[in-house]
This record gives C-alpha cells, sequence and structure tokens, in this order.
C-alpha cells in the first residue's frame, strides 16, 4: 500500500511538474510576442495627450494556457478604467504594481470585488454577472480561475468609458494584430465576444484574411440574435453587451450552444 501511494504521488507530482512547465513555457511565448505588438501599439496612441489606460488579456489560474483549442475565454469592448496608465513598455511587462502582464491577482480580483463597497463592484457588472452564470455552468467552483478575458480596443481613457472614434481607429490595426495573436497563443475552443457586431467586425474581418466571414449558426434570445463563427478553429460567438438586457436568458442562449458543440464535436 506504501508503494502504491508513493508511486500515485510521484504520478501526481509528475503531472503537476508537467502542467507548470507547459504553462510556463506559454507565458515566456506570450511575452516574447506581445511586447512587440505592445510597442506598436503605444506608438500609435502617444499623439494623444490625456491619461490613457492600456489593457492585456488575464487568464485564471486554471485556463488551459498551453492547450490547444481549449477553455473559453470572453471579450468585452475596452475596460472601463484600469490599474495602470503608463505607457512604457517595460513598466506594463515588468514586475511592479503598474504590470498589466501576467498579474497576480488576475481573474481572482473580479471575485474579490463582488459586493465591494470600495472598489470596483463585480456584482453591479452585468458583463460580469452574465459571465459568471455561463462559466458556473461549466466551473461550478471558482469559475473565474477557468475562463480568460479579453477587450478588443487595448487602449481606453483612464477615465472611464470606450474609445472615442479617433483613439478607436488610431489603435485598430495595433489592435487587429494582437487579437489574431490571443486567438493563436491562448488558443480558447470559444470566444464570446459582449461586443455587438458594429464592435467584432473589425477584428473578424481582419482575423478572416480582410473577408466578411459567413456566420454558420445564429442563436436567438428574446428581441436579440447572437451570431456564431468559426474562424481557424475557433467558435466565436458574436453578442450584443449585456448592459439592460435579460441576462438569464442570454446566458443560456449561450451555454446551450457550447454544450451542444462539445457534445457533438465528441461523436
Amino acid at each position: 500500500m506504501l508503494l502504491l501511494k508513493k508511486n500515485s504521488n510521484f504520478a501526481t507530482n509528475f503531472f503537476k511538474q508537467g502542467k507548470m512547465k507547459r504553462i510556463n513555457t506559454r507565458v515566456l511565448e506570450l511575452k516574447e510576442n506581445f511586447i512587440p505588438l505592445y510597442s506598436e501599439l503605444l506608438q500609435s496612441v502617444a499623439s494623444f495627450n490625456y491619461e490613457k489606460c492600456t489593457f492585456f488579456p488575464q487568464w485564471g489560474e486554471n485556463y488551459p494556457l498551453g492547450k490547444e483549442r481549449c477553455g473559453i475565454m470572453v471579450m468585452g469592448r475596452a475596460c472601463n478604467g484600469w490599474h495602470s496608465t503608463s505607457q512604457d513598455i517595460e513598466t506594463l511587462f515588468g514586475n511592479k504594481k503598474e504590470s498589466i502582464f501576467n498579474r497576480k491577482d488576475q481573474m481572482r480580483w473580479v471575485d474579490d470585488y463582488a459586493g465591494s463597497q470600495s472598489n470596483y463592484n463585480t456584482n453591479k457588472s452585468a458583463f460580469w454577472r452574465v459571465t459568471k452564470h455561463i462559466a458556473q455552468c461549466f466551473y461550478p467552483d471558482k469559475w473565474y480561475s477557468h475562463i480568460a478575458w479579453s477587450n478588443v480596443c487595448k487602449v481606453s481613457p483612464e477615465k472611464g468609458g470606450n474609445p472615442n472614434d479617433k483613439l478607436y481607429y488610431a489603435q485598430l490595426e495595433s489592435s487587429q494584430k494582437i487579437f489574431e495573436s490571443e486567438i493563436r497563443l491562448f488558443s480558447p475552443q470559444f470566444i464570446i465576444m459582449f461586443t455587438g457586431n458594429s464592435w467584432a467586425d473589425d477584428f473578424l474581418m481582419y482575423l478572416n484574411g480582410n473577408h466578411k466571414p459567413t456566420s454558420i449558426k445564429q442563436l436567438s434570445w428574446d428581441k436579440y440574435q447572437c451570431n456564431v463563427y468559426k474562424i481557424k478553429g475557433t467558435y466565436i460567438i458574436v453578442t450584443e453587451h449585456p448592459q439592460g438586457k435579460k441576462e438569464k436568458i442570454h446566458a443560456k442562449c449561450i451555454t446551450d450552444f457550447i454544450n451542444d458543440t462539445i457534445n457533438n464535436d465528441m461523436h
């Protein structure tokens, strides 16, 4: 029995070490790939002489980083304010408080801030409420630790709100390149874009070789519709931002599609 326990512990440790090696390799790859892209991004918005915040995608500790076509990523339009206004590439990808890359609190803050009285309260965000509804269907325990999160626009005004047209188009080309690299390196099976079609179109066309992609399925909920695309092996669900809309039926529409797709792909 003791020998069996030792072998069991050895196997567990072996797989843990393999997982950590895979993740660490991908984290290094993320940094090497994104630093040049973010340097280009910062140059594209340097002429805007007001405080801006720069966003980097986050992933939970249990997100299948390094695995191909696995996991769920949710996307919004832009950050409504963020913790760093630095426009210095070494600071943004360094180890200080102002870093936006591979932060120790990434995704955990979503749960930590739920119900907060002094910080941004994620319970009051329709985006995070619907995301939680969806993620908990697949990951009941610590749902936030299993998903990745990004925004199509990586630079937004520090005071909050979405980029205006000038800031949007100034960063568009760089943000499109980053979007393509996100899908390649995070490699999710599903991306849920809570952006609406008007914010998604520029990015999907770029991803599809500057051709308008054809939706493979339409999902109806309430008076709205989700468009589903499959580009480079990833299912991309483009839907409305949840603010002011029925949340449970919205989430169910998306979870039903994901469940059906997973079941069909297994057969």
